[in-house]
């Protein structure tokens, strides 16, 4: 029993870890895909935002950011729940 509550608690801190590089740098993903294809990334208008693909940056980071938050609270309820 209190090997396996190791183990639990050992995946879980993986876990912690991920989700904290996830925070951190899962925005720049969206953004070097952005680069990758050659969407515009300089916004001059509201045109420019609707005509060209300029809304998928702004949609997928705002996305990526909402993964990391539920990432980070899943982490937080996991922890609470193991502890003593």
């Amino acid at each position: 029993m209190n090997a396996e509550r190791k183990e639990i608690r050992q995946r879980l801190a993986l876990l912690e870890r991920a989700s904290a590089l996830f925070d951190r740098f899962g925005v720049s993903v969206p953004l070097a895909i952005a680069f990758l294809n050659h969407w515009p990334t300089e916004i001059k208008s509201y045109q420019d935002l609707v005509t060209t693909d300029a809304w998928k940056i702004f949609l997928s980071c705002a996305l990526y950011e909402l993964a990391a938050f539920a990432l980070r609270r899943a982490v937080k309820f996991a922890t609470a729940e193991l502890a003593p």
